[in-house]
């Protein structure tokens, strides 16, 4: 019927992808690209309590909610002798 990526599809009838019906489609609004740690982070979440953070592992995904959240380092950089 129709070479446009589809909504749905049955037997009978198509219905097309609609920006504004379907935006949480990955049709619509392809995923971004996530964001890695380079190193092991620690996010802080004041959210969750004064002293709380969230740790994200060297070289996984950022969630993005916590993108723009203050980070640190989770460990100290080693000492030079």
């Amino acid at each position: 019927m129709t070479d446009k990526p589809l909504a749905e599809k049955a037997a009978t009838w198509e219905r097309p992808l609609d920006a504004e019906r379907d935006h949480r489609s990955p049709a619509v609004n392809p995923p971004a690209e996530p964001e890695l740690a380079d190193d092991d982070l620690l996010i802080e979440r004041k959210d969750l309590g004064e002293e709380s953070a969230t740790f994200v592992a060297k070289g996984d995904p950022i969630p993005t909610e916590l993108r723009e959240l203050p980070r640190r380092a989770a460990r100290p950089a080693p000492r030079k002798r």
